[in-house]
């Protein structure tokens, strides 16, 4: 009998975000890993993966390997997870990290893009791209500042954004919904703005407010309020994928993130310039005149850089480009996608296959982000370190002038043997080509005449010539990172001493997991003065780029490692660095160079002022304060990136000069070649996406729906804009008040548009079903964190605190695996607001994720709203809300004087911020005197009220 197959199902077209998704996780691994062999040239077991209908429909000889939306019924998922007598791809497993990624896209429903097929395989390049027809997409368009369109109705309009939104409702013979009641308004502002329930003393204080204006004052409430940068620096952590841990395997810290975090709050509250926030955030590192602290004077700028750095990490990967090549992806794709309402990423493995990034343009971006590194940057104001970092220099020189001249040759060449190249011998005044970070090395190598005092009172003569962090202090930190170089030769060896230091070789940029495949890229030094040769067997890395990173005592604890900070002296020193092709040294560390100390000269044979230099400068050794540090961008090499062809890293095109997308930059002469020009360009008033995409963002969480309703996709595959006229007035506008999102928070808020109500009117949803006029307010979900935080408010457990490390996350028995943290928080998070739980990718709180806390994977600029019985159950049985319920319950009982009818008045309104209504305050009290008959009475009966008006849809709906 012939095999009949049903004729597939007519189907929805896919989401935008899940043809990125597509583009970003999928297609670079069927073509790199798959095509080869189930291909145009290569169809083994009658299978081709090149196309939607070749994957789903027409399969191979064992049938379609993917059904759509059942990943544990698709041979594909089965193949690649090895479960079976089916294992793909033959030569080696897939990572975990790229089998999620394939069985979520399974699980989503396959997204394709339509019509892509066998064709679309071809060499990067070769498609059809016409960047003048794209560049004509409305998104590429230069913002210009609408006329205020004239309306009828001019009693409705309190400022322009109802005007263009009358127009468009007046043009369609519809009216706008009246306005919302107070209650309403101030519960949809208090959440909106700081995402926690009015009290009721604020409620009745707006009440009572009948002076013209209220409204008004109460927005600036709101916007002053520390609440504020809360609320709304969770909505930017979903744009940079903001977590804490790396995932993978271990889920290994990334250590002082809250510090990133705490960065956001601050900078939202104090309102700093949206297109200095993006600068700050792409190349905050770089910048003369960063911003500080307005209290620690600590670098502030340079915090937005660490941003780069929250994607998923493998450990130990067994294919280190492969690894840098997903690093730099996912920074590219997010920073598109935050910025600049682009897919970018889509464009990896050949041109976009609708919008205007050919894949030059990729690769110039990856040439970008290729050459910035990771580091522990040192945050302090100069008045905390750096000027007494010049008082022991200043000491030392004159410890030195007092000193006798002692007159010696400099230490003789090195002798290099064939197969031999001196890397690195230290010999000039500077580190030239190389980047220090940190006070530790100071401004270049040690020069003839150098001393430092020792522990035993006298001075230590420094050989010229070393790379020394202890030269100045052995209580500095700091860290000396070498440039970028392609490793040609099989071994490097390094002519070093020092106590408690540490060298790394980082391959690719890998900095985080040393061992087990990385360790020999590490070595420890800890043998003291005298030089010793320190080798490294590189032979498994020839062709691959790599840097030098030398770490003094205690910056070694921060570089290459996973377990935490900690303050320690120590110091190394590094006197040269030969390439070779020769195991062992070119000659024995005595007859190499003579050691960093050059000789001592005892306490009794100093000149007499010297003592009280002496004694001064241990003085201010002894006062030096630890760093303040935290993660952050380094500049390194400029490296420029040759496109991939068709993705991949074993077949490489012409190399692509770094700069800007060539779309954005037609008629401009700079090219955006380094790092801060290109922040710039992004931020620039004239880029056409920066603006836009960012007043979209803030309607989008006031309104439930942006202007365009895909706010990370302003491409072609996106979703035009409802009301392209208001969008540009709104950019227009944010430009012009000095990018203030305040600003555009209370320009919003105070329209008439704000204050509809959600209610629905028959005539008017009939003609505008889907609500794209905007002819009343969209009902909006709470998210997950704020549904928690207000449960917290309720209760009284709600704790003020802002910034700090994270709460360690409340785990329940049934979360085990891998990296599972050795201690469990406490279940209500010590009364912190969700913000401040620490996000642990393999240990996301369950309760957030039923209420679609989206997975940190990449930038999420519209989470999910479902409405599935998990939320049900959680709200139901999750322990956190029945002791919030409880001790809710304990307040609430508690009120001196009250009777059950004013507590029950009193709980409606802290939960719904109104009173209840018809027969609720009677059913209330039915309902505990019923728990009383059943043996539930008192603060149990009160609880079992409190806990039922959290599970009501009303208390996580906002009207």
């Amino acid at each position: 009998m012939a095999m009949i197959r049903p004729a597939p199902a007519q189907e929805e077209a896919p989401s935008p975000e899940g043809l990125a998704f597509f583009e970003t996780h999928v297609r670079p691994v069927l073509v790199e890993r798959c095509l080869s062999c189930h291909g145009p040239e290569a169809q083994k077991a009658g299978l081709r993966l090149d196309s939607r209908a070749a994957a789903l429909e027409v399969g191979g000889d064992s049938g379609p390997p993917v059904v759509a939306g059942d990943p544990d019924g698709s041979l594909l998922i089965e193949a690649i997870r090895y479960d079976s007598y089916i294992q793909m791809p033959p030569d080696s497993k897939l990572s975990d990290a790229t089998i999620d990624r394939l069985t979520e896209w399974v699980a989503m429903g396959a997204p394709w893009p339509a019509g892509s097929g066998p064709e679309d395989e071809a060499t990067a390049g070769s498609d059809p791209f016409d960047l003048e027809a794209r560049a004509g997409h409305w998104s590429l368009q230069p913002v210009v500042e609408p006329e205020v369109p004239e309306v009828s109705a001019r009693g409705w309009p309190r400022n322009p954004i109802d005007r263009f939104l009358l127009a468009r409702l007046e043009g369609a013979g519809l009216s706008p919904a009246p306005e919302a009641d107070r209650r309403t308004l101030i519960r949809r502002a208090t959440f909106d703005l700081t995402g926690l329930p009015p009290t009721r003393a604020e409620i009745e204080a707006f009440l009572q407010d009948d002076r013209p204006g209220a409204f008004d004052r109460l927005i600036d409430r709101l916007l002053a309020s520390p609440s504020y940068g809360e609320r709304w620096a969770r909505h930017w952590l979903d744009l940079v994928r903001f977590a804490e841990t790396s995932g993978h395997e271990f889920d290994y810290d990334i250590l002082t993130a809250h510090r990133y975090r705490d960065y956001v709050i601050r900078a939202l509250n104090e309102d700093v310039p949206y297109d200095r926030f993006v600068i700050e955030h792409l190349a905050g590192d770089l910048l003369d005149n960063p911003r500080r602290h307005p209290t620690t004077g600590t670098n502030e700028s340079i915090l937005g850089t660490m941003a780069f750095f929250f994607a998923e990490g493998t450990h130990s990967p067994v294919d280190v480009r492969e690894e840098m090549r997903t690093r730099v992806d996912n920074q590219i794709d997010v920073l598109g996608k935050a910025f600049l309402g682009l897919t970018i990423a889509c464009a990896r493995c050949h041109d976009h296959k609708f919008d205007a990034i050919s894949t030059r343009d990729y690769y110039a971006l990856a040439g970008h982000l290729q050459s910035l590194r990771h580091q522990y940057a040192f945050l302090d104001p100069p008045d905390r370190i750096d000027d007494r970092v010049l008082e022991l220099q200043s000491i030392r020189s004159a410890l030195a002038a007092g000193l006798p001249r002692s007159e010696a040759a400099g230490p003789p060449a090195l002798p290099l043997r064939e197969g031999d190249a001196l890397f690195e011998e230290f010999s000039g005044d500077s580190f030239d080509g190389w980047f220090p970070s940190g006070q530790a090395f100071g401004d270049g190598p040690t020069r003839p005449g150098d001393v430092t005092p020792d522990p035993d009172g006298g001075l230590l003569r420094l050989e010229a010539g070393w790379a020394h962090s202890g030269a100045i202090a052995t209580t500095l930190q700091g860290v000396l990172r070498s440039r970028t170089f392609e490793i040609e030769s099989p071994y490097l060896h390094l002519l070093v001493a020092g106590t408690g230091g540490r060298i790394n070789l980082v391959v690719d940029g890998f900095e985080k997991i040393r061992s087990p495949i990385y360790g020999g890229l590490t070595i420890g030094v800890n043998h003291g003065d005298g030089p010793r040769w320190a080798t490294m067997d590189v032979s498994m890395w020839q062709g691959h780029l790599a840097y030098l990173e030398l770490a003094d005592g205690a910056s070694s604890n921060y570089t290459g490692g996973t377990s935490g900070l900690w303050p320690g002296d120590g110091w190394l020193a590094v006197g040269a660095i030969v390439t070779s092709i020769h195991p062992e040294p070119p000659v024995p560390a005595g007859e190499a160079k003579p050691g960093p100390a050059r000789g001592r000269v005892a306490h009794g044979e100093l000149p007499a002022e010297a003592a009280s230099l002496i004694d001064r400068y241990r003085q201010v050794a002894a006062e030096l304060p630890e760093p303040t540090l935290a993660l952050a961008a380094a500049e390194g090499t400029g490296i420029d990136v040759p496109v991939h062809i068709r993705g991949s890293s074993k077949n490489l095109g012409e190399v692509v000069p770094r700069r800007f997308l060539e779309v954005l930059s037609r008629g401009r002469e700079d090219r955006a070649d380094n790092r801060l020009a290109l922040a710039r360009r992004i931020a620039d008033p004239a880029n056409p996406l920066t603006a836009r995409v960012l007043v979209n963002r803030l309607w989008a969480h006031h309104f439930g729906r942006g202007i365009v309703a895909s706010p990370d996709d302003f491409g072609a595959m996106g979703q035009p804009p409802t009301h392209p006229e208001l969008l540009d007035w709104l950019a227009s506008e944010f430009i012009r008040s000095g990018w203030s999102i305040k600003h555009m928070h209370r320009l919003i808020m105070t329209s008439s548009a704000y204050r509809m109500s959600s209610r629905l009117f028959p005539e008017a949803e009939a003609a505008d079903p889907t609500n794209a006029l905007l002819h009343r307010m969209n009902l909006k979900r709470l998210e997950a964190e704020a549904i928690r935080d207000a449960m917290l408010a309720l209760s009284g457990r709600l704790e003020p605190k802002l910034f700090g490390p994270s709460v360690p996350p409340y785990l329940s028995p049934f979360m085990e695996g891998r990296g599972r943290p050795s201690n469990s928080g406490p279940i209500d998070g010590d009364g912190r607001r969700s913000l401040y739980i620490n996000i642990r990718r393999n240990f996301l709180s369950p309760f957030l994720l039923a209420f679609d806390f989206p997975s940190p994977a990449t930038c999420r600029g519209r989470r999910d709203a479902s409405n599935v019985p998990a939320q049900a159950l959680a709200l139901m049985n999750d322990p956190f809300v029945v002791e919030q319920a409880r001790l809710w319950a304990g307040r609430a009982a508690s009120a001196p004087g009250a009777s059950p009818e004013e507590v029950v008045d009193a709980l409606y309104e802290s939960a719904y911020s109104r009173p209840p209504i018809g027969a609720e305050r009677e059913r209330a009290i039915a309902f505990l005197r019923e728990g009383e008959a059943a043996g539930r009475a008192g603060v149990e009966a009160w609880a079992d009220l409190c806990h039922a008006l959290l599970i009501a849809k009303e208390f996580r709906y906002i009207d």
